[in-house]
This record gives C-alpha cells, structure tokens and sequence, in this order.
C-alpha cells in the first residue's frame, strides 16, 4: 500500500519549537541551579499590532538607541531576555510594557528566531504577536530606543530593520491581519 505524504503543518512546527526550546531550556536552567551559574539565554519579541482608523493593521518599530552595542539605530519590535522565573508569554509581556508602556491583548506565538549577539554566538527566542487598543499612547524607554512609528505594509520598506528574517515575519503578520479584515 501506498503512503501519503503528510502536508507540513506550521502551527504544529511552532508547538514542536516551542516545546523544544522550552524543554532545552529547562534542562540547562536545573544544571545551572545545580552549578550556582546561569547559563542559558532565550530572548522574546513582542510584534504588536493595531488597525489604523483605515481599519489597515501597523505595526509598532521602535528605533534603537545610537549607544546600543548591538544593532544601534536600526529600527525593531519591542523584545529582550527572559529572566528566571518567567515564561515567555509573561516575558514578552513585560518587554512590551517597559519599552513601549502598552498592555496588548490576544498574545500568539508567531514563530521562533535567532539573534547572533557575537561572531560565535546564536540565542534563541520566540516572537509572539499581540494587539494593542487603536488609541494605545505609546511611551518609549529613551536608554533603549529614540523613536517609534506605527507602520503599514507600504511603508515597511523606509525602515532599517536590524535583519530580513524579522522583515519577513512582520510582512507575515500584517499580510495575515489584513485578510482577516
């Protein structure tokens, strides 16, 4: 008999990373309790959204700070490391209230990333996708970004993101959102 080929879910990719990384996470996280040192980093990004009065969905770019040792002056979602003890919705969260001053609704994993933070170093993270209130008063962090734009498909392309894989994931975002409408 012959077998069919199982289409490629997405959804249950995700699921898969994000229970790998959670598990690898986890794993290393109960080494490191035992050895008295931290050991592992994972990063969370909070890609938020909001329909314009157009009812078009933007996406919120933050600018980072020209003294950031990392990607200075390029433009990014709101996003950073999760500390002991946080899981990464609660992570994610809270990188979106201290960067940006929102609260968001309807939290989603997007999918998972890497950010190379040295020549021989890879961290991995997770991007959650969240909405904010039309009339969401942003309030940027000024020791980490100097700037926001809430920005629509057309106009992405004016921002110097700090990579193409993120560039990709936000075309995902909004182009999904938009159909949604």
């Amino acid at each position: 008999m012959f077998m069919r080929k199982r289409k490629y879910r997405p959804a249950i990719a995700k699921i898969f990373i994000g229970i790998l990384l959670f598990v690898l996470c986890r794993t290393n996280v109960e080494a490191a309790r035992e050895e008295k040192i931290n050991k592992i980093e994972v990063f969370v990004s909070a890609y938020c959204y909001r329909l314009n009065r157009a009812r078009m969905p933007e996406i919120l770019l933050l600018k980072r700070a020209p003294s950031r040792k990392l990607y200075p002056d390029l433009w990014e979602c709101c996003g950073g490391a999760v500390r002991n003890n946080e899981n990464f919705e609660s992570a994610a969260q809270r990188q979106l209230l201290e960067e940006a001053g929102i609260t968001a609704v309807k939290w989603k994993i997007l999918e998972c990333f890497e950010v190379r933070v040295s020549p021989d170093t890879l961290v991995p993270g997770i991007i959650f996708t969240c909405r904010a209130d039309q009339n969401a008063a942003v309030k940027i962090d000024p020791r980490e970004h100097t700037d926001f734009r809430w920005v629509t498909l057309n106009d992405l392309e004016n921002f110097p993101l700090i990579d193409q894989q993120m560039r990709h994931s936000i075309v995902k975002l909004l182009m999904v959102q938009g159909k949604k409408l």
